[in-house]
């Protein structure tokens, strides 16, 4: 073939082993199996709250006062915590096959938790029965967030992975969810001084101090999304703040100190701005935005994510504020009271998941990134109906009860979550007209920047056998560059130094050509910067070891 980059399709060479699904991986089931059911009880929850709200409203609600109970603990224990928790399961680099301790107790956890769920469920079914659900809920939710906490240390503690700034908020969002489990136990699951479900302590550690936590570890890791880096110093400052504001909550709700509690909140909201700051959320240019692999579906992504993280930073500033007038200054009204949980967990949680989830989710699913299907509506809705909700809030400060049109929220709040899942579900697949345009289409080298994965195929020198590997490439004028995992050390580099001549197969066609190594320093770090123009600085640096001192060129035929 020419040297424009047409390769020669050759055959294979015996039938090759099928790539593992990513559904087939351990860190990944456990990811689906949590998230999944954290959205299931979300929808529940926040069904549920839609009712209770048309309730105090004035509409004639007469389904699902049964469950009127269980929308808090659906919500914190439900929906936030299995989802970050399966998060949590795909965002360390250290939950990976064969790395993850005991695949045995991240089975345990989502067991416990989901139970624990369950029991809570049951609990407002049967108010009135003598088993108690709700202390046995609490117990099992407890064991769970210690089971899950003590496997992130054992993995945090590793010195691999990229982004180490991140580690210490990971750490932090364990640890708030074991704080939050306990003060469930502690105040007796029942209702604390001010009628409420919940303390306002529990409530501000669950929404900022456990998810808070993660979210930014999170943004963080996910800063390349947004194409500009993140400032170190800033991050470390946004995890001092946070770490003392949640020890001073915990302090304030088991001391029952006010002054504690108002320093916590002071401190989280300080931690709050040094994220902002930390991942310039509010700078509108982006050093790294004009690479060359960057493509015009790559810059939608990226006012995607700009929209949805600048309304998340504005309703965690909001809530943050209405957070310290409740829990620091004592102010629980209506307003205050539910205006913050609203802004929290929907306009900053729910916009931050509308965010990430599109980058994140496909691939474990086994798809490709938003290339198409990417829309503005979910986010929008969802924010109007939080919008409605505040203003809704707003009035009762005139009024004894919210206003009949404020239920509206509730129904927009659920139609954005419909609206967005079934915007996932189309995430990565290609429309009709580019599946007519690749029917028609010559496969090309050119092509196969579009593919993440090849399949290298060498030969041993003792054996003399054909050997496969999966690979991460970059196809440049007539050549194919390949970096090994572990440098040097890689099995199928050194394979390659004692025989060069090596195959790959790419999207279902196979290349042939001369593989030689390189190991100079400038040539290495230039084959690096193609890799991170390809497929990014975070994934590089979460797939690659930290110390990669070798290259591979292959010359096709």
């Amino acid at each position: 073939m020419d040297s424009a980059g047409q390769a020669k399709v050759g055959q294979s060479a015996g039938p090759q082993p099928p790539p593992a699904k990513p559904t087939q991986r351990p860190e990944r089931t456990l990811t689906l199996l949590l998230v999944s059911t954290g959205i299931t009880l979300a929808f529940i929850g926040s069904t549920v709250g839609a009712l209770m709200l048309g309730e105090l409203s004035g509409l004639p609600v007469e389904a699902g006062l049964s469950l009127f109970p269980s929308h808090p603990y659906l919500q914190i224990y439900g929906f936030i915590a299995q989802f970050v928790i399966g998060v949590d399961y795909s965002l360390l680099p250290r939950f990976k096959v064969g790395r993850l301790p005991a695949v045995f107790f991240g089975y345990a956890v989502y067991a416990l938790t989901t139970a624990a769920n369950v029991l809570f469920l049951l609990n407002s079914v049967f108010i009135q029965a003598a088993f108690p659900y709700d202390e046995l809920g609490a117990i099992l939710m407890l064991a769970g967030s210690l089971v899950f906490l003590s496997q992130v240390v054992a993995l945090v503690v590793r010195p691999t992975g990229g982004f180490p700034e991140a580690n210490p908020l990971i750490i932090l969002s364990s640890v708030s969810l074991v704080l939050i489990s306990f003060l469930l136990l502690f105040e007796g699951t029942g209702y604390s001084n001010d009628g409420d479900v919940f303390s306002p302590q529990l409530v501000y550690l669950a929404l900022v101090g456990f998810a808070g936590s993660m979210i930014y570890a999170v943004e963080i890791r996910s800063v390349s999304f947004r194409q500009c880096d993140y400032r170190k110093r800033t991050v470390r400052l946004c995890s001092i703040l946070q770490g003392l504001g949640i020890a001073g909550i915990f302090i304030g709700v088991v001391a029952g100190s006010m002054p504690a509690s108002l320093l916590g909140a002071v401190l989280l909201l300080g931690a709050a701005v040094s994220q902002l700051v930390a991942i310039k959320a509010l700078e509108l240019t982006h050093p790294l935005m004009y690479r060359p692999a960057m493509t015009k579906m790559h810059f939608r992504i990226m006012r995607y994510n700009e929209v949805c993280i600048l309304l998340a930073a504005a309703w965690l500033l909001f809530g943050s504020t209405l957070g310290i007038a409740w829990l620091g200054l004592g102010i629980g009204t209506f307003f205050v009271k539910d205006s913050f949980i609203h802004a929290i967990a929907i306009g900053f949680v729910g916009s931050t998941i509308t965010c990430f989830a599109p980058m994140l989710l496909p691939g474990l699913l086994g798809h490709k990134g938003p290339a198409t299907g990417l829309s503005f509506g979910p986010i929008a809705v969802l924010n109007v109906g939080v919008l409605v909700r505040i203003l809704g809030n707003f009035q009762t400060l005139a009024l004894q009860s919210p206003p009949a049109w404020e239920s509206l929220s509730g129904a927009l709040i659920i139609a954005a979550m419909v609206w967005f899942l079934v915007m996932l579900r189309g995430i990565g697949r290609p429309t009709r007209t580019a599946l007519k345009k690749a029917a028609t289409e010559t496969f090309s080298l050119e092509q196969s920047k579009r593919i993440a994965e090849g399949r290298l195929t060498v030969t041993t020198r003792k054996t003399a056998r054909d050997v496969t590997f999966p690979v991460w490439f970059v196809a440049r004028e007539g050549s194919i560059y390949l970096l090994p995992v572990r440098g040097s050390s890689t099995n199928w580099f050194k394979y390659i130094v004692r025989n060069g001549r090596t195959k790959i197969d790419i999207g279902g066609q196979i290349f042939t050509g001369a593989s030689s190594p390189i190991r100079e320093g400038d040539k290495v770090k230039q084959i690096w910067d193609l890799f991170r123009d390809k497929y990014g600085d975070r994934n590089c640096k979460n797939f690659f070891d930290d110390r990669v001192d070798a290259a591979v060129r292959m010359s096709l035929e």
